[in-house]
């Protein structure tokens, strides 16, 4: 053999060495199930740290390569992962245990932490990975059909504005029924919400029953949400970055939207021709929908940059986000800025402290107008006039006017369409432009809001802990709304000038201990707690109007200084607090929890409201007799009764509602020998017997998974007493006042709540899950203190009314029944204004007495929804993930006034003809009717988002250990019930819970598509 020969063959020999060393090994195994020890398909196996792969196949048998020393990685959704590393055998087999996790989950509860397994309350959860791939502005838009029982509804759909929530129904007439808010264990007002950025969200807790909220006493009867932001972790500091850039449109409505072309071929249909009107409507030549030129849609970013890491000593996170939402309304623009830090130390191995501070600003350009308002306006109406609309203007009546100025209906009056002489009006209103209204108007907010908490915690003992920290919260807001000289037809007299400031701060000292102890089979945890709470705020407030120009807006510019408020309130509150958690087992579960509360805002009579709970389970899935089951991993009974409180008044008087008990006095003028003199006099009826509003709710539920939890999920049924509810009832006139606050009346919120989660498709390549949630809830009004069936209204220029009857929901419309809409040939002027309708309409004589009168009103509907319900479905194919949520609402209804606005129902030219209309007895205006009544049911693709994640071996190259780049859409389909009209079948207008349903206008829901992309380095 010569050199040549040995040269090639060692280096053949060399090349399958490192071939080998290379590829490693081919190992084989056989992935079994610890629970049956039957075969896996499916299971992914890995070497760590490499890229590929491999499977199991319907045996459970896989192949693979690796090398002595490395490490295979076994996982499958439903069971737990494992890591084995290689040695010199070629026989790798393993056995998988079935993965608990949704048991061993850890959860947040009320002044402390909980395993899932051991939950005896109804506690709703939303983890962040199911948040921060959202692409949405606020916090509320990611949470809507998230939680079965919580509900979301966008009431005003402008950039920034706070959502209105509730849980599980409307339970105070007089007070809030929002639930309390506690984030990182500071409690803060409930808008606080929409200022935190949903990036730095680790968790969601949602207490639902009163046992789980009753541990927050009197704030805590409309349920409580529980925010734990993200924390660092012991490593190297890891930075992540995540921006998205979306395009924002007004979803509009089609019924709103007559155009002159469509409304001048109806007329054409009906009379043969076209009124001299609609002639001259065609010659100006404009038309255009007001909603094209007030929904000018926007553009909205974020961005959001983080660090955590940490020693095993201090361990740290900070971050910094920025978010810019134009809205979809002209002139809506919205900017939020925050800053969050949160430090953990750890001194030794008894004492550790920490921090957590997050400051926040918002700037916000509000749309001021009112939409329906604006929208009511013809679209023959030009914004500005220009070269061809100016012929038409009355110079007579108006002579100033010129190219490029705001066009009003008025100036197209009076016009000689014939040339002989004759006049043609086109008006309908005297207002100035729609567009004026809001362009010429500047309404602005800025708000400064600080959050933050400084704790220390000592180990007094082997399992008992002390906890004292200090905290609170700071929101500064100022508010400056000036309103042009062109923003009203009065001219310079009406522009005005309005200044706000409000401060508020509330600090709390809390001290906390707790203990942990196992005995046995027995683990006990036990927590007790004081804290002290100040809550001081102030606001002022001055007008001035009247302003020859808009070149100086300041107040020194003003003609008169017309209103001026100032006051300044204080409510302190010191709080007991206990809970005890017992298990045996892991199978039986017990929690006991009690509150004391004292608020300055009570009665010397009842200071003090007293706020017990208990709570008992059962883990039936780890009774022998189902701990071999192959059908049932969890199956968990729970059953829990419990009280909680509402101290939140909203009388209408912010001093009234801080101080209900106390005699108050407020300034009144009067004359006294022909001057005006200033003077005091009382304000309202003092009750040193006022205390909270309280709630009583049983919860019946059980908790289930089945089939290796690839089914799973919870069934709560509810029933909640709100009682000794702060309402304002009628008293004799000779105290001076015709009501006053005293506890009385109640109502019941009842209901059944769903979750359902489907593991439908899992292995290697390809994941499905889906997640079902539903809740019904039945709101009535049971006692009304001696004031069932009062008949209120909103406004009494247009009076349609409510009913609180007991025995029925706490609001219900009343009015009418349509019989029919009155014949076309009977009205006056049909064609008069494009889109316009009849206000009046024949109504159903119910009674059948032959006379229309109150005795014919009844029940026409109520605000309630009968079913909210989401589906949400999730795919991940190898580096691809796709999702997409529906979320719904049945059976609820709005008075949707906007009809009237729209449809110009007020119009008297398009009124019946009182010569010729027959049975004129049996007509009435539509909204005292059920004609404006509307169906609020809707669909809506909530959310869809198609991602790629990189792969790792070609993100780190670029120095990137995660890479996601994603397409995403909020509302992008919105369906609607047939018969309404609006925009938005949420945007109920805030009028108390006594006429709830109002809607008058309301913002447009927003269809966004946005790209983005999340980066880990």
């Amino acid at each position: 053999m010569n050199v040549k020969t040995k040269f090639s063959l060692v280096f053949l020999l060399l090349c399958s060495a490192l071939m080998i060393a290379q590829n490693g090994l081919e190992r084989k195994g056989t992935v079994t199930s610890s629970q049956d020890g039957g075969p896996i398909p499916g299971v992914n196996v890995s070497v760590v740290g490499a890229s590929g792969g491999a499977s199991t196949d319907f045996d459970g048998n896989y192949t693979i390569n690796a090398s002595n020393g490395e490490v295979l990685q076994f996982s499958y959704v439903g069971f737990k992962t494992q890591l084995v590393t290689v040695g010199s055998e070629i026989q790798v087999n393993v056995v998988l245990e079935l993965d608990n996790e949704l048991l061993d989950e850890v959860v947040v509860i009320g002044y402390g932490t909980q395993s899932r397994a051991e939950v005896t309350a109804a506690v709703g959860k939303v983890k962040n990975e199911d948040l921060d791939q959202i692409a949405v502005g606020t916090a509320e838009e990611a949470l809507v059909g998230q939680v079965a029982g919580l509900n979301i509804q966008a009431t005003e759909s402008e950039a920034g504005s706070a959502a209105t929530i509730t849980v599980r129904g409307v339970g105070s007439i007089s007070g809030n029924s929002a639930p309390l808010l506690v984030v990182d264990g500071v409690v803060l007002e409930s808008d606080f919400l929409s200022s935190i950025d949903v990036n730095d969200i680790q968790s969601v807790e949602v207490l639902k029953d009163a046992a789980s909220a009753s541990i927050y006493g009197s704030r805590a009867a409309g349920g409580v949400l529980l925010i734990t932001t993200k924390e660092g972790k012991e490593g190297e500091t890891k930075f992540s970055y995540n921006t998205f850039t979306g395009v924002k449109e007004a979803h509009k409505s089609e019924a709103y939207d007559t155009s002159v072309a469509d409304w001048h071929r109806r007329e054409q249909q009906a009379l043969g021709e076209l009124s001299p009107r609609s002639q001259y409507r065609e010659l100006i030549g404009i038309d255009q929908s007001w909603q094209d030129r007030v929904f000018d849609g926007g553009i909205i970013e974020s961005h959001f940059l983080s660090a955590r890491g940490g020693s095993k000593r201090t361990k740290f996170s900070t971050s910094m986000a920025y978010v810019h939402d134009e809205g979809v309304l002209v002139t809506d623009d919205f900017k939020k800025y925050n800053f969050k830090l949160k430090i953990d130390t750890k001194v030794n191995d008894k004492f550790k402290f920490g921090a957590n501070i997050a400051p926040s600003y918002t700037k916000r350009r509000r749309f001021d107008g009112s939409v329906h308002d604006i929208l009511r306006q013809q679209p023959w109406l030009p914004t500005y006039h220009d070269e061809n609309t100016i012929q038409f203007v009355d110079f007579n009546a108006f002579p100033g006017v010129q190219i490029g100025d705001y066009a009003k209906e008025r100036h197209f009056d009076n016009y000689d369409l014939f040339g002989d002489g004759g006049d043609v009006d086109l008006s309908s209103t005297s207002n100035t432009n729609p567009l004026a209204k809001v362009l010429e108007r500047n309404n602005t907010e800025g708000r400064f809001r600080l959050y933050g908490k400084f704790y220390g915690q000592y180990e007094i003992a082997k399992g008992l802990q002390a906890r004292l920290s200090i905290g609170g919260d700071y929101d500064n807001r100022r508010r400056r709304i000036y309103d042009g000289v062109l923003a009203s037809r009065n001219g310079a007299a009406d522009a005005a000038l309005e200044l706000q400031s409000r401060d508020r701060i509330h600090t709390v000292v809390e001290g906390l201990l707790t203990y942990n102890t196992s005995f046995g089979d027995h683990n006990l945890d036990i927590v007790g707690g004081a804290s002290a709470e100040n809550f001081d705020t102030a606001e002022e407030q001055v007008t001035g109007i009247g302003f020859a120009n808009d070149l100086l807006q300041t107040l020194t510019n003003a003609t008169i200084v017309s209103e001026k408020l100032s006051y300044r309130v204080e409510q302190r509150l010191l709080s007991f607090f206990s809970r005890a958690n017992w298990s045996y087992q892991s199978k039986y579960l017990a929690s006991l929890s009690v509150r004391t509360d004292a608020s300055s805002v009570f009665g010397v009579n009842n200071k003090y409201g007293f706020f017990p709970s208990a709570s008992f389970g059962w883990n039936v899935a780890r009774e022998n007799f189902l701990s071999e089951s192959d059908i049932v991993n969890d199956l968990k009974l729970r059953v829990s009764y419990g009280f909680s409180g509402n101290t939140n008044l909203n009388t209408g008087d912010v001093i009234i509602d801080n101080y209900p008990s106390l005699q108050l006095f407020g300034p009144q003028t009067f004359v006294q020998d022909g001057v005006a003199v200033t003077g005091f006099a009382p304000i309202n009826i003092p009750n040193p017997d006022l205390k909270w509003e309280r709630s009583q709710e049983t919860n019946v539920g059980v908790d289930f998974g089945f089939f290796g939890n690839v089914v799973s999920g919870a069934v709560d049924v509810y029933n909640k007493t709100s009682d000794q509810l702060l309402l304002s009832v009628p008293v004799s006139t000779t105290t001076g006042f015709r009501e006053a606050l005293q506890n009385i009346g109640e109502v019941v919120n009842r209901g059944i709540e769903l979750e359902l989660r489907t593991r439908n498709v899992s292995n290697q390549n390809f994941r499905w899950t889906t997640t079902l949630l539903a809740s019904k809830n039945e709101n009535e009004l049971t006692d009304f203190g001696g004031a069932s069936g009062l008949i209120t209204n909103v406004d009494d220029k247009r009076a349609a009314e409510w009913i609180n009857l007991e025995g029925q929901p706490i609001s219900s419309f009343y009015g009418f029944v349509v019989d029919k809409e009155i014949p076309l040939e009977f009205i006056a002027d049909p064609f008069r204004l494009v889109g316009g309708q009849t206000q009046d309409v024949y109504v159903k004589d119910l009674n059948g007495d032959g006379v229309i009168d109150d005795d014919d009103k009844t029940i026409i509907g109520d605000p309630y929804p009968d079913l909210i319900w989401s589906i949400a479905n999730d795919f991940k194919y190898k580096n691809f993930d796709a999702s997409f949520t529906f979320q719904g609402s049945w059976g609820g209804q709005v008075r949707n006034m906007t009809d009237q606005y729209i449809f110009n129902h007020f119009n008297s030219s398009q009124d019946f003809v009182p010569t010729t209309t027959p049975d004129q007895g049996f007509i009435r205006e539509k909204i005292f009717t059920d004609a404006i009544i509307q169906d609020a049911s809707y669909v809506a693709l909530r959310t869809l988002s198609l991602g790629y994640t990189l792969d790792r071996d070609l993100s780190s190259k670029i120095g990137i250990s995660k890479a996601r780049v994603y397409a995403s859409g909020q509302n992008l389909l919105w369906i609607t019930a047939d018969g309404y009209t609006g925009w938005n079948p949420e945007a109920i207008r805030n009028e108390g819970v006594l006429n709830l349903g109002y809607q008058r206008g309301g913002s447009p829901v927003a269809r966004v598509v946005s790209l983005g992309v999340n980066v880990e380095f």
